[in-house]
């Protein structure tokens, strides 16, 4: 399946998706340039040939959707790229990624603002997720975020019920109970790392007559064969790395 990752940092959701096989890695859009060069480099390993002019990894921002989708002659922040649409060259898009900024939907985030982060445009840099969708129209997509974006009610409504609408707009499900299906515990599946997450599957509504059936599907059979009986701790995960020692700084 081509994937393309959207808010892509330095690449955590892309190397586990071609780590499991099976996922081939057309495009990654971030527009923090370290995170961005990071995964352009760590990605040298599955495309050594590729080219600084026309990189997968386009370092851009996401709200700018035409020029992202169609090149740039750059600037002081961004290198000129022809755009998304080149990278894709006509290939069919099966599936997107990614996670939009969790700063705003963060609990402690709205605890420290004096507004409650109400007043954060990221709080509705899904949008740009969204539209992404609509231009390339993949099967699926999966949206990760902070369980802060559960109770996130930046207007006033639901946060969750606004992407719900929009993505339904735009020809999308998702599950109907997302508090209780996609609220992932991490420690679960083998990570050393007792961390809560919201891992949002979405399919296309003319891709299968019952998308809600498929949906529960995924969550309740086959996510369930992925889960460990055992818990694996940090020093099961580590232990085994060699001891480090920075070294002095010189006089």
């Amino acid at each position: 399946m081509n994937f393309i990752d959207l808010f892509a940092g330095c690449g955590g959701m892309t190397e586990g998706f071609l780590q499991a096989g099976g996922f081939k890695h057309i495009a990654a859009v971030e527009w923090e340039k370290q995170q961005a060069y990071t995964l352009e480099k760590r990605l040298k390993h599955y495309k050594p040939h590729e080219t600084e002019e026309l990189s997968s990894v386009i370092h851009f921002d996401i709200q700018k959707i035409d020029l992202l989708l169609n090149g740039w002659k750059g600037n002081e922040k961004f290198r000129p790229h022809p755009g998304l649409l080149k990278v894709i060259d006509g290939q069919k898009i099966d599936l997107v990624i990614g996670g939009p900024p969790c700063q705003a939907y963060s609990i402690a985030g709205r605890v420290r603002d004096k507004d409650g982060m109400r007043n954060d445009y990221r709080n509705f840099l899904f949008e740009s997720y969204v539209h992404i969708l609509d231009i390339l129209k993949p099967n699926f997509f999966i949206l990760e975020n902070v369980v802060g974006i559960l109770s996130a009610k930046p207007t006033g409504i639901p946060v969750l019920d606004i992407i719900r609408q929009e993505f339904s707009k735009y020809g999308y499900e998702i599950p109907l109970n997302v508090r209780g299906l996609c609220t992932l515990d991490t420690s679960h599946f083998g990570v050393p790392q007792k961390r809560k997450r919201v891992i949002i599957l979405g399919i296309r509504k003319d891709f299968c007559k019952n998308p809600q059936k498929v949906l529960a599907y995924f969550y309740n059979v086959i996510l369930n064969r992925y889960r460990l009986d055992k818990k694996i701790t940090t020093e099961e995960a580590i232990s085994d790395l060699p001891a480090w020692v920075p070294k002095p700084l010189s006089s």
